[in-house]
């Protein structure tokens, strides 16, 4: 039988820095960034590199790349970048000293496999295999198999109901057979139809541990699968001298044997009983367990040898099954994140918008995968602009689905004409009739009137934004009301203020406020307000690097247990150009 398997070859970076060896990263991402700071998904330690020098964004299957604004700027093939670019593999990027290569081989390789019976199972032994508990591994089984090749025969006479040859037929067969099973399930139902070629046995069960680590019942039928198996007990002193004892269990005279002669085995009148650990080295997963009510049908010691060989020929096989569904379920957990990060990524502004005599920057680093900040930037019919940041309690998953309904809803009411109060109360409303008591929204939204800088706001129980005026003072924005979803109809505040031309407006989430250092202190307003008045002469982008560099020193590598959002919004001053 040939197998073919193909193989998807993701695009990478190479990153070859000046001092030491090559790293590559994978693009898995609809959107990285790159940059000095821990924060960013490629972190390169170059002095001449921004905090969040550059982004690469996926569009289709092109990879977009562009400056962030970069202190130093960006190279790409030799030209100072001005405008985003389409990679092509092979493009050099160079940030600094450093220099990052694409790579996009974008095919796929195939390999062939022929797999065969191997002739030597067929050839004739002389001894019949027995496994101990040590011998639940795959050289133990090897080692097992060479015995029987070359020892002497001590096969008996009569009764015997697997002589060598048929033994090592019977290995071959569990392999071959086994080898096309493609679930655990389905090779559970074959082993359990191997044992009746194996012993003479009327009943099968095989066992599984569950993820609770009880036994649970994965296959139970009986030789004549036209009847009913109905109910199959097994006596608990044969599940613990196998399962937790690691022992092989036969008795040929189960109603007279007093290990196992309970009303539980009595009453089902069984006669014979054989039972095996499954397992692999020291961990057993589970057992076989078959049994007979003829009395002519005892098991012999002989039984017991088959049974335990095909139960370490199999359980290679059903850990083998098992782990690969495990991993396989790992990998639709891990699909569905990524998918989960992609979706989060596209509600994110691919930009800022440009807007004439005003500078914005914003930027989200989620502490966990996907995260539960929100921030936007919408350009309304009136020529206005809706200016927002969320922050969705508690974090993960749960929070980025709630985050997904909050853009869904801001941008709903941003087509309408109502006024922004009248915004906020629906958005409020369609969140308090729809999401849990438990979970809530805070909510900074604003729109700003780009001729002279007026700003009407509502604040939803948000922390106050800060205004960091050219003269040095600071004004806080905290008019508003409750945190979205947690009353419907409830009225909220308007607020009012003016950007003047140096003036600096930053909205952010409480992972910044509430950035912890070593010691448990938090980063806190005033640290804040104390970064932008010292380089509130600078432009958004310069001010945003400041910002996550004075979260960085003050963290101290203790790791974010919350989001970092914010939005940084400038009223240029006469003369001043905007960032890019």
């Amino acid at each position: 039988m040939l197998l073919t398997a193909y193989f998807f070859i993701m695009p990478e970076l190479i990153i070859r820095y000046p001092d030491r060896a090559p790293d590559t990263f994978p693009l898995g991402r609809l959107r990285i960034t790159i940059g000095r700071s821990a924060r960013n998904d490629l972190c390169i330690p170059d002095p001449f590199a921004s905090r969040v020098h550059v982004e690469i964004k996926r569009e289709g299957d092109v990879y977009i790349l562009q400056d962030l604004g970069s202190a130093n700027g960006t190279l790409y093939n030799g030209e100072l970048l001005t405008d985003p670019v389409t990679l092509t593999p092979g493009g050099r990027v160079q940030i600094g000293e450093t220099v990052i290569v694409f790579e996009d081989k974008a095919l796929r390789s195939s390999h062939s496999t022929m797999i065969t019976e191997d002739s030597s199972l067929s050839q004739q032994p002389e001894a019949t295999i027995f496994f101990s508990k040590g011998d639940r591994t795959t050289s133990g089984l090897l080692e097992a198999i060479e015995d029987a090749r070359t020892k002497p025969s001590t096969q008996k006479q009569l009764g015997v109901p697997a002589p060598q040859s048929d033994l090592l037929a019977l290995i071959g067969k569990v392999g071959v057979t086994l080898l096309g099973s493609d679930s655990l399930q389905k090779t559970l139902e074959q082993v359990a139809a191997l044992v009746y070629d194996a012993v003479p046995a009327e009943r099968c069960l095989i066992m599984m541990k569950g993820e609770n680590g009880n036994l649970e019942t994965s296959v139970a039928r009986l030789r004549d699968l036209e009847k009913d198996v109905g109910e199959i007990r097994v006596s608990r002193n044969i599940i613990e001298e196998v399962v937790h004892q690691g022992k092989a269990v036969l008795t040929s005279d189960v109603q007279h044997d007093p290990r196992f002669g309970t009303g539980t085995v009595i009453l089902q009148g069984i006669n014979s009983v054989l039972a095996v650990p499954l397992g692999v080295g020291d961990k057993i997963f589970g057992l076989i367990y078959a049994d007979s009510p003829i009395a002519d049908a005892k098991f012999t010691e002989d039984h017991l040898k088959v049974l335990t060989t095909l139960s370490s020929v199999a359980a290679i096989r059903v850990e083998n099954a098992r782990l690969l569904e495990e991993r396989m379920e790992r990998q639709r957990l891990e699909n569905e994140l990524q998918l989960a990060v992609e979706i989060q990524q596209r509600f994110q502004p691919s930009c800022p918008p440009q807007i004439e005599g005003f500078d914005l920057q914003g930027i989200s680093f989620p502490c966990y995968e996907v995260g539960g900040d929100y921030y936007d930037f919408i350009r309304l019919d009136d020529g206005q602009y809706l200016i927002a940041l969320g922050d969705v309690s508690g974090k993960g998953t749960a929070a980025a689905l709630l985050m997904s309904s909050l853009h869904a809803a801001v941008h709903a009411q941003a087509e309408t004409n109502n006024s922004l109060v009248k915004k906020v109360n629906s958005v409020n409303n369609y969140l308090a009739d729809n999401t849990p008591a438990n979970r809530f929204v805070t909510l900074f939204i604003a729109e700003l009137d780009p001729r002279d800088g007026t700003l009407y706001f509502v604040n939803a129980g948000h922390n106050p934004p800060v205004i960091v005026h050219a003269g040095g003072t600071v004004e806080q924005l905290g008019s508003g009301g409750l945190p979205l979803g947690i009353m419907s109809g409830f009225g909220y505040q308007l607020g009012k203020t003016q950007l003047q031309p140096g003036d600096v407006l930053v909205l952010y989430s409480d992972g910044v406020s509430e950035a912890n250092n070593p010691s448990g202190d938090e980063f806190g307003i005033e640290r804040l307000c104390e970064v932008i008045q010292k380089h509130l002469d600078k432009p958004a982008n310069r001010m945003r690097d400041r910002i996550e560099d004075a979260l960085s020193k003050f963290a101290d590598n203790t790791p974010a247990g919350d989001d970092i959002t914010f939005v940084i919004v400038k009223r240029q001053a006469a003369g001043a150009s905007v960032s890019s």
